[in-house]
This record gives C-alpha cells, structure tokens and sequence, in this order.
C-alpha cells in the first residue's frame, strides 16, 4: 500500500513539472514578445518624425479599432518599410502619402511597398488601419497586454502595459527603444458615454460626444517611448493639488484620476507628489513636461511610468519612510526613462536603477543621512548577482530585464558616491538630466561613464568594468597571519576603491593606491555600508 501510494506521489510530482514546463513554454512562445533587439533594415531606414494614432476602445467586446499615421524621414533609399503591429490585431489597409500600398501582415510585422522608390531625406506620411481584440495581459505589467477590468461597481476599468513587449501589442508602431517621434503625438481616444478616456500629453479642446462615445483629443509635446503611449478608462473622479515650480514662476494643477470608492484614500495619498515632484526638480531638474501635464491615473495593475499619465495600482499606504514607494518610483521615471531614455534595452539599468536610487534621494532629503543609509541596507539583500548590469547590446527588452537593472544599479550610483563624494556625485546626476540636452535624449551606458569621468576629473574605467559589465561582485580579502594586524586587499589588482574601516570609535579611509591596507585586530569594515562587494576573511 505504501509503496503504490509513494508511486502514485511520484506520478503526480512528475506531471506537475510536466505541466509547469508546459506552461513556460506556452507563456514564452505565446505570451512575450520581442520588443527591441536587432533593428531591422526595412526600419532603421527610417526616423520617427511624429505618430498620430486615432483608437475606438470598446470595453463591452475587449476589442479595439483605429488607425496611426506616421511621418517619416528615410534615411536611405529603399522601395519597403516596415512597422509592427501584433498578428492578433488585423490591418485593413496601408496609405503611403495618400496613396493605397501594397502590405502584407505576417509574423507581428506590417511591411508595405512605396508608390515610387524613396529618396533618403525624404519625408513620407504612412497611414495604417486596423482593428481586433488585442492581447491580454497574463501578468500586467510584467507580462504585458490590455487589462480589461470591472470595478466595484461594475463599470469597465481597463488600461494597457506594454514596456515588455512593445507598443505593437495595440498599436501600429516602430517598436525599437532606439527611434521615437522627435515632434512628438496626437491622440484622439474615444470610449463609451459615461467613461472617461485618459491619455498622454495635454488635453486639446474639450470631449465630443456622437452615438453613445465620447472622444478626447490629446498632444504629446516632447519626444515619447512608444511603450509610453497609454489609455486608461474608467469612472474616474479628479483629486486636484498643486505644484509649484522649482523658481516659483508657475504654479500647475496635478491630479490624480481615481476610483470614486478610492477617492478618500487619493486625497489622503495625493499631497507627497508636489513634495516628490519638489525634491526632484530640485535633485535633478525640473519636471520636463511642464507643458504637457502632470496626472497619475489609478489602474487595473500594478502600475507603469507612462509618460505624463503614471499608472499607480498599489495600495495607498505609505512606507515606514513616509512616502508611497510606487508613487514615488514611478514619479522619478519621468526624469529617469521618460525624459532620459535608454537607444538600446541593454542599458536598461540607467532607467531602473536611477528610478530605485530616487528613492533613497528622497529619503536623504526628507530624513537625513542615517535613514538614508538604512535604506540602501535594506535594499542590498535584494541583490542577485547573476547577470551584469549590462550583457551586451541589441537587446530585446526581455533579454535585459533582472531585479538587479533595479536594486544593483542603484546600489553602484550609492557606491560611487562613496568614491567621488557628495558634490560631485550630485553633479554627475543633475548633468546627466539636462547635458547636453535641455529636452528629452537617448542615452546609453557609455554616456554616463563619459559624463562621471568628467565630473570626478579621474579614471572610472576600472569601477565600471567591475559592477556594470561583470556579475560577480568584487571581493576584498581579510588576511591575517594570527597576529594583531590584518591586511586588506582587493582581489583585483586594478580596483583601486578606497576602503572605510572604524578603528577604536574613529572612521578612517584606506586606498589601496597608497599602499598596503592594514587594520588591526578587531577593527570594522564599512561601517556605514558604503561598499557593494564581498568580504572574505582568511587567507
């Protein structure tokens, strides 16, 4: 009996993982999609000038139809260009400066043929229909797609997340982190009589109403991410507060469009974001999308940094820091990913770990030093170390993700701190928001070591190389021969960081480039927790 019941057991442990391998081959084959990587010709051949995109979003059938006009400059002369657009959604026709193309959908791609061989410099208008139910979320917003959610009063609650996979899930689009709309978008949503439809950008004009829907129209003033673009819908009611700018020239009304059952929470919530919005204009540079808005929306997910539409789905309740840490996080993608955007998924760190690192920023403004420290401890046991930071280029977006692009980058801008100091540290950060651009740029990781080379007026090579391109983190020998003084070495010749150790109440700074490091017996390393390496002890 014993043994048929362990048999049995067995059977079922065996179909189990049969099963859960089954399902991660369903979720890889079926539920990612690639976005970014390798540029394809038919779409490096081209610059992304300006998206229009007009979409009917219908809750009742899950479904959607639209269409997207994209101005575009060539880049060199070719007679096909392509765009993405997910196979689940179906194309009703393709235009190229008014003019009806020959297009063939296949594969998640849209590729179409111009009336007449294009010139490079050429601009081109291309203009695609298209329609269908689009994908749904498995797991928004780390397995992306649209959300089609109720609230709790039964009225439709829907929004989309598409960092992941690309904004071809929904819409029509060149889905490379490298190009984006350098004039930025118009776009004109229209939902069910009775919702409200939020996007992007400012709003134009006031909301039309025809049939039973209700179109709002909106403009993007700034470049934006296509994996940005957004809708959200719902019965939302306004939570007004007010920013005021950092030279106290304007004051700008923000909102927080929430459930009408979640009200009460948003206005008890709502106030912390002019105070983050404050510390960061302070930190780095003022908000870069004055012109267009400042609005986070209450969404059926998790949340999202859509550009001047933050998606927030957490719970309303603060940290023991005193702030909302996805509020917060999400708010400091707007300088971080949003205006300061990554070419390439590879360097997908420069946007999370910057985000994670505003979040100890604004503890240290908001708390001091020492929560401050205590911060960045807690986040440290969240380290992996499994992959670098950066593990080559042409990335797609799933390629590059990791919990460290998070909480390890953040932990290598609190290192260097440590190495560089305060004020330079802080300058670095300011000038990588706004030098050389006073907009919006894309960046890569190159860009940054340029810039804090710059800053520090010293080499950094050898600090990048160790926590950005390898995995394993360096490690720092304690050796001792038995007797009272033990000897500090990095096991990297070349890594020349300087060491913090409390001798007898004292803190005192070793560097390696002075010579040997000696403590005696008894004496802490890195009492502060400055250093992101490993301590071995023993020879």
């Amino acid at each position: 009996m014993i043994r048929k019941l362990l048999i049995g057991c067995g059977v079922v442990a065996v179909l189990a993982g049969l099963a859960l391998v089954g399902f991660g081959w369903w979720v890889k084959q079926t539920q990612i999609l690639e976005s970014g990587g390798v540029l394809r010709p038919a779409q490096a051949a081209y610059d992304v000038r300006h998206y229009t995109l007009n979409v009917t979003v219908d809750p009742d059938e899950s479904a959607i139809s639209g269409d997207l006009t994209a101005r575009l400059s060539l880049r060199s002369l070719r007679d096909d260009l392509e765009l993405d657009l997910d196979h689940r959604l179906a194309v009703d026709g393709v235009m190229v400066d008014g003019v009806e193309a020959v297009f063939e959908h296949r594969g998640g791609v849209v590729s179409f043929t111009l009336p007449e061989a294009a010139v490079a410099g050429e601009t081109i208008e291309v203009a695609v229909a298209y329609h269908g139910r689009p994908k749904v979320a498995l797991r928004a917003p780390w397995i992306d797609g649209f959300v089609w959610s109720e609230t709790e009063s039964g009225a439709p609650w829907v929004g989309v997340t598409t960092q992941g996979d690309g904004c071809d899930i929904w819409w029509p689009c060149k889905d490379h982190p490298s190009d984006w709309p350098e004039e930025g978008m118009d776009i004109r949503l229209t939902v069910p009589e009775g919702l409200i439809g939020l996007s992007n950008g400012r709003p134009v004009g006031r909301p039309t109403v025809h049939d039973g829907l209700v179109t709002t129209e909106w403009r993007v003033s700034h470049p934006i991410d296509s994996y940005l673009v957004t809708v959200n819908i719902g019965p939302f009611v306004p939570v007004e507060s007010t920013y005021r700018v950092a030279d106290g020239s304007l004051e700008m009304p923000i909102i927080f469009w929430a459930l009408p059952e979640h009200a009460e929470d948003a206005e008890k919530m709502w106030p912390q974001a002019s105070t983050i919005l404050e510390v960061f204009g302070r930190r780095f540079r003022e908000y870069p999308f004055l012109d267009d808005k400042f609005w986070v929306v209450e969404a059926p997910y998790l949340g999202m940094e859509h550009q001047t539409l933050v998606a927030y789905g957490a719970d309303f309740t603060d940290n023991a820091y005193g702030f909302d840490t996805l509020l917060l996080h999400e708010i400091a993608h707007e300088w971080w990913g949003n205006a300061v955007s990554v070419a390439d998924w590879a360097d997908f760190w420069l946007q999370e770990g910057f985000a994670t690192y505003s979040e100890a920023l604004y503890v240290l403004d908001t708390r001091g030093r020492t929560d401050y420290l205590t911060y960045m401890a807690e986040m440290r046991a969240r380290i992996g170390n499994r992959h670098p930071l950066v593990r080559g280029r042409d990335l797609t977006s799933f390629e590059a993700y990791s919990g460290d692009i998070y909480v390890k980058g953040a932990w290598v801008l609190h290192t260097l701190r440590w190495l560089v100091g305060d004020a330079a540290h802080d300058e670095m950060l300011r000038r990588f928001a706004t030098d050389p651009w006073t907009g919006s740029a894309k960046v890569d990781t190159a860009d940054f070591i340029a810039l804090a080379q710059e800053v520090a007026g010293r080499d950094l090579e050898w600090f990048f190389d160790r926590y950005v391109f390898e995995a394993a983190l360096p490690v720092l020998h304690r050796e001792s021969d038995g007797g009272a003084i033990h000897r500090l070495r990095w096991a990297h010749d070349d890594f020349l960081m300087p060491v913090p150790v409390r001798i007898d109440g004292q803190v005192q700074v070793l560097d390696p480039a002075l010579g040997p490091m000696e403590i005696p017996d008894g004496a802490e390393i890195d009492p502060e927790g400055w250093l992101l390496c490993e301590v071995v002890t023993g020879r």
